[in-house]
């Protein structure tokens, strides 16, 4: 077993090591690098008016697979990063 050496602090000498544990904490936090936190999701109506189509055009463009949905809480969200994307992919039809 590890040694325990238990040892008294006054309440000031306490809060002092408290503190500076929670400020080298926040200061790793932040120099840390960042991850993408979230990517913005649009409702149905802000994507309609994004693309400048109706609602019932995005329900069938979504059935047909050409915009990704997501459900969340209930409602349905789709990703802006997706959306730009589907309008920038060209699509070839054989006949």
């Amino acid at each position: 077993m590890d040694n325990l050496i238990l040892s008294t602090y006054s309440p000031e000498e306490l809060t002092g090591i408290i503190n500076t544990a929670v400020k080298e904490a926040v200061k790793s936090i932040q120099t840390a690098p960042q991850e993408k936190t979230g990517e913005k999701l649009l409702s149905r109506k802000e994507t309609a008016e994004k693309l400048k189509i109706s609602l019932v055009t995005l329900n069938d463009w979504t059935k047909r697979g050409m915009l990704t949905s997501y459900i969340i809480g209930g409602r349905v969200l789709y990703k802006e990063s997706e959306i730009e994307k589907s309008l920038n992919q060209v699509k070839t039809v054989k006949f």
